[in-house]
């Protein structure tokens, strides 16, 4: 009898620890919103390094892109590139400074400064100008839309 109660408790123990041995440890919780703020971060790093091909490569293939200094929307990567392209040639020095950040894991909106020195081959002419953009981020981590915002009574031209 004490065999058997002594071979039924090695068994158990045994049984125990082969299951200890392959069991898989639990994938940490994937935190959306720290997620959504790196990729915010790294997108005006993008925009003050000017760095197109990094700026347009955070954009959903079928992201929308709007906002109220054109008519329109442009889609996808493709449309970013226009669009940034467009305006790092129109301003080849703007800095983005980052003033107020909400983040609700799927949307972030950023209010923020550009200035520079626009229509450079013309003498130029410095600006500062307020923006708001609203980001979507889908699932993969992507910019899945944005719009953006511009208080164009907020141009403040002069040297």
């Amino acid at each position: 009898m004490r065999s058997t109660i002594s071979y039924t408790l090695y068994v158990l123990f045994a049984a125990m620890a082969f299951a200890a041995c392959t069991q898989q440890p639990d994938k940490p919780a994937v935190d959306k919103k720290s997620q959504s703020e790196t990729l915010i971060q790294e997108h005006f790093r993008y925009l003050n390094d000017h760095d197109l091909k990094s700026l347009v490569g955070q954009y959903a293939p079928k992201a929308s892109i709007t906002s109220s200094d054109w008519k329109g929307m442009v889609s996808g990567r493709e449309g970013a590139d226009q669009i940034f392209h467009l305006e790092f040639y129109v301003s080849p020095d703007a800095k983005y400074l980052v003033d107020k950040v909400i983040n609700t894991d799927s949307t972030v909106v950023v209010e923020y400064d550009v200035i520079g020195l626009k229509d450079k081959a013309n003498g130029g002419v410095r600006y500062d100008v307020r923006k708001c953009s609203i980001f979507r981020i889908d699932d993969k981590n992507n910019i899945g839309s944005e719009a953006t915002y511009v208080n164009a009574m907020a141009y403040h031209n002069g040297n």
